[in-house]
């Protein structure tokens, strides 16, 4: 094992990627999903549009971005096995930075939410139910970082060493072992009966797993790049008719139910599906980007380095109640149901505003080190 740190430009483009993956992600799941479900933001948004028993193409086209974020989660425990797997990992510096940015993020958080609210019109708290952060929240935040730390924990204490002590094939054999546990039914509701989100922590182990694997095996050298290509379209092909079904299926059930009760059922909700982190569709999507952009050819960026540095602040400031309870303010469900592709742009400029938020926090993160670090004569005696 060894200490060296390097940076590859095609692998930080993709923690960038990942990252916009993940936000667009939490815009679909804690906004849009929940104006298409909720009945109370129905009723005060007046948005019922796909209240209906019939099937939707937008709504298809949403269950398809529904991987996303866990397919940006999956990315960043690869991207740290392709790079540690290898290595000895310094707990203290990604304790240090774990908690630093939670801080500052926290911190950040709370005095947003207590400023926003003083730029908030009474018409508008009237029709909106704001989040706003209190500083205990620094102990609540996003569940990845417990995870993340998790993973990066049983590396520490005995997952790298036992790696680097397998050949090839007992390294495969035990990837392919883990893997079943997690996807088999009853091994996987096994784990999280033991111990609630084991199931995650072992897929989290087997995606830092193959990234060590892939680093050192290379093991799809010889596929083409065009397979991968077509492995993640027949996989969201499959991603779609399997909502075609349900979606079908539920609104057979909504009439007969209304055929045989004879009474009039008039509440009908749409539903865009929900994937787990152990998902076979989100590792098998997760595996086939992270290789493709394995693959790219591009020379040392620094500008690229250094905004993928900002992706874990990034992270935590935009995953929380606070966020969701601002993207809520706006109509989502009538511009996807009038404008689907105004929809997705307008999707985008949100994604890459709250990215450009983040950023722009992680910047003042960074400058405010450096001044306290020169300010620390200030705090210690010579």
């Amino acid at each position: 094992m060894n200490n060296k740190s390097t940076r590859a430009s095609n692998i930080e483009l993709l923690r960038i990627f990942a990252m916009f993956m993940i936000i667009g992600y939490h815009v679909i799941l804690h906004c849009v999903n929940v104006q298409l479900v909720n009945l109370t933001s129905i009723e005060r948004l007046q948005n019922g549009w796909f209240n209906n028993p019939m099937f939707y193409k937008q709504l298809l086209a949403l269950s398809l971005m529904m991987p996303f974020g866990l397919v940006g989660n999956a990315l960043f425990i690869m991207i740290s096995g392709y790079f540690l797997a290898e290595r000895e990992i310094d707990m203290l510096k990604i304790s240090k930075k774990l908690l630093s940015q939670l801080a500052f993020a926290a911190v950040t958080l709370v005095l947003a939410s207590s400023i926003f609210i003083r730029h908030v019109t009474q018409d508008e708290l009237n029709q909106n139910l704001f989040s706003y952060i209190r500083i205990q929240y620094f102990n609540k935040m996003s569940w990845f970082v417990g995870y993340y730390f998790i993973i990066m924990l049983l590396a520490f204490c005995f997952l790298n060493r036992f790696l680097a002590s397998l050949d090839r094939k007992k390294y495969l054999g035990f990837l392919f072992t883990i893997l079943a546990i997690s996807q088999l039914s009853w091994s996987g509701s096994l784990l999280d009966d033991l111990a609630k989100g084991l199931r995650t922590v072992v897929i989290g182990i087997f995606l830092y797993a193959l990234g060590g694997y892939i680093k050192k095996y290379n093991p799809f050298e010889k596929l083409r790049g065009y397979v991968l290509f077509l492995v993640i379209i027949l996989t969201n092909c499959l991603i779609g008719i399997s909502y075609h079904n349900t979606a079908i299926g539920k609104i057979q059930s909504y009439y007969y139910n209304q055929n045989t009760t004879g009474a009039q059922v008039t509440d009908f909700t749409q539903s865009i599906p929900k994937f787990d982190n152990y998902s076979i569709v989100v590792v098998i999507i997760g595996v086939c980007v992270f290789e493709l952009f394995r693959r790219l050819r591009l020379p040392e960026l620094k500008f690229v380095n250094a905004i993928a540095r900002a992706t874990f602040m990034i992270y935590l400031l935009h995953d929380n109640g606070f966020a969701y309870s601002i993207w809520q303010t706006q109509d989502w469900i009538t511009l996807l149901y009038n404008d689907f592709w105004g929809f997705v742009l307008k999707l985008g400029i949100w994604t890459a505003s709250i990215f450009g938020g983040g950023l722009l926090a992680y910047w003042i993160f960074v400058l405010l080190k450096v001044v306290l670090k020169k300010s620390r004569v200030l705090f210690y005696k010579e």
